[in-house]
């Protein structure tokens, strides 16, 4: 043992968790590392999860389908809600972990853990950030299309108003004298059907 538990029936609260030496010459808690990718792991399932819906949301943008796009946005937060606590649940770990190495929780970098872990957990790791960074470039394509789709429509929808709004109106609304040309011309909203 690390001479803080004599007594080997002794666990840490509230879990047991073993360590390995790093090469700062202290012990790192493996079990925290695990917990960390698991962590991660669970992060990149929900990112995948997100990608699919973001994928299915430019569909939906494309056919106009406003009820199902806001089916999916209330999807999106209930899944940006468990992304929020598992980020939470993180940044605790990393925290832990960063006192362990003696580095600054706000600047630890997944480089630097793998530099002091055993060589199947720093695989692991830098298999996640792999995983992770090519989940965001996917997802941040997708919701750049996704934003254009939306600003097109938008941008759409607002000349059609424009048109309608200007019905009738062969030119200048108003002359010279900053008085209006005629009147009497109503625009597309105005008339009665």
């Amino acid at each position: 043992m690390t001479g803080k538990h004599d007594d080997p029936g002794e666990l840490k609260a509230p879990f047991f968790f073993p360590e390995t030496a790093w090469s700062g010459g202290g012990t790192l808690d493996t079990d925290m590392v695990k917990t960390l990718i698991e962590i991660l792991d669970n992060e990149a399932a929900i990112y995948e999860a997100l990608l699919k819906l973001s994928h299915e949301k430019t569909d939906v943008i494309v056919q106009g389908k406003v009820t199902e796009l806001e089916n999916i946005t209330k999807v999106e937060q209930s899944m940006i809600l468990r992304l929020a606590k598992l980020e939470e649940n993180r940044e605790k770990i990393v925290e832990k972990l960063s006192e362990e190495i003696g580095m600054d929780a706000d600047s630890i970098t997944v480089t630097e853990l793998e530099k002091v872990l055993p060589k199947d957990q720093s695989k692991e790791l830098a298999e996640c950030q792999k995983k992770l960074t090519g989940i965001f470039s996917d997802l941040k394509n997708s919701n750049d299309l996704n934003a254009r789709l939306i600003k097109n429509s938008l941008d759409y929808i607002n000349f059609s108003v424009n048109v309608l709004s200007n019905v009738g109106s062969p030119g200048d609304i108003y002359g010279k004298s900053g008085q209006s040309n005629d009147p009497g011309k109503r625009n597309f909203f105005d008339v009665k059907f």
